[in-house]
């Protein structure tokens, strides 16, 4: 028996609401896609941020307000202008995991005070790290040269990362990201954007089960989601949450990556711990999801007329899967 469904008719109304969006081409004019360097550099920087990039719940610098993915941006910002030997695979692939650890321990800590680094489980992301490196090494080829070798071909990205440990989700989310960091940054176009997987994390799923984009049929699996208890296996939830959102993206009129800008960054700010809807204020300031979308005023959600937890507190209960896992 199925567990979830996804609810067509709701995509297209989410949908429809993106396609009257207007982007900012600000957010994509942000430091880590427009840093000064090499585009080799710049590459590996994007490639080793994403393959450590998952349960980043801890990773915090309060000082500069920087939390989760934002903190690594700019902790990797600060490694490409200051430690750049740490994104050259012929270095890293000479130390070990504690090594590395110590190495970069300065650049996840308010005032690079080591000892206050806030990225746990530090080895196991260096060990990822390093097994990131020896692909690149023994291709015999740079990392600008790995991704140029794709032709802007999707599944070139898909097939060939897979073999790393930081890259294996068959889902393929943090593959995904990294083709969306690198279109961004306009070092490779594709060719093809029917082929694209969507990105699937956390924040995004919790946004469409709250829209009821994607319905939850069973009782215990709704149980568990609403009251954040621990699931051994979460990926008929997240297939069809990637199913919903290629619907989404289709009626949109953006590709399956342009729903990374609104989704993720309206589960960050607008419908996190607390919703937009009921609160009235975003939790984060300024609101990620106006970095990247063009809003007059953000008193109200942007999908307040046609989501299903604005007036029914049943769906605001849901929380993204809780589940032990590198692959988001």
């Amino acid at each position: 028996m199925k567990k979830v469904l996804i609810e067509s008719y709701q995509c297209e109304n989410i949908g429809k609401t993106i396609a009257a969006l207007d982007f900012k081409e600000s957010f994509l004019e942000r430091d880590f896609l427009t840093i000064n360097v090499s585009d080799e550099l710049k590459t590996a920087m994007y490639y080793y941020a994403v393959g450590i990039c998952h349960q980043t719940y801890h990773l915090a610098n309060p000082e500069l307000n920087l939390y989760g993915w934002d903190f690594l941006e700019y902790g990797f910002i600060d490694i490409a202008k200051n430690r750049p030997q740490l994104l050259e695979a012929d270095y890293l692939v000479q130390l070990s995991t504690a090594q590395l650890a110590k190495e970069i321990r300065p650049f996840f800590a308010p005032q690079n005070i080591a000892e206050q680094c806030t990225l746990d489980n530090i080895e196991e992301r260096c060990s990822f790290w390093i097994h990131m490196a020896e692909l690149i090494k023994d291709s015999g080829l740079s990392h600008l040269e790995y991704i140029q070798k794709s032709n802007g071909v999707p599944n070139y990205f898909y097939k060939k990362l897979k073999h790393t440990v930081a890259y294996s989700d068959h889902l393929q989310k943090k593959t995904s990201f990294l083709m969306k960091l690198l279109e961004d940054a306009k070092l490779i176009q594709f060719s093809n954007h029917q082929d694209l997987i969507p990105i699937m994390d956390y924040h995004m799923q919790r946004v469409l089960l709250r829209t009821g984009c994607v319905e939850v049929l069973d009782n215990d699996l709704k149980f568990a989601l609403q009251n954040k208890l621990r699931l051994q296996n979460e990926q008929e939830l997240r297939v069809a949450c990637i199913s919903a959102m290629k619907q989404i993206a289709q009626h949109s009129g953006y590709s399956v990556f342009k729903m990374n800008d609104v989704f993720y960054t309206m589960g960050l700010s607008c419908c996190n711990q607390e919703a937009l809807c009921q609160k009235g204020s975003c939790e984060k300031a300024p609101c990620t999801l106006a970095l990247a979308v063009e809003l007059d005023q953000h008193q109200q959600c942007i999908f307040e007329a046609c989501c299903k937890g604005k007036n029914d507190e049943d769906y605001r209960k849901y929380w993204q899967p809780q589940v032990n896992t590198h692959y988001y």
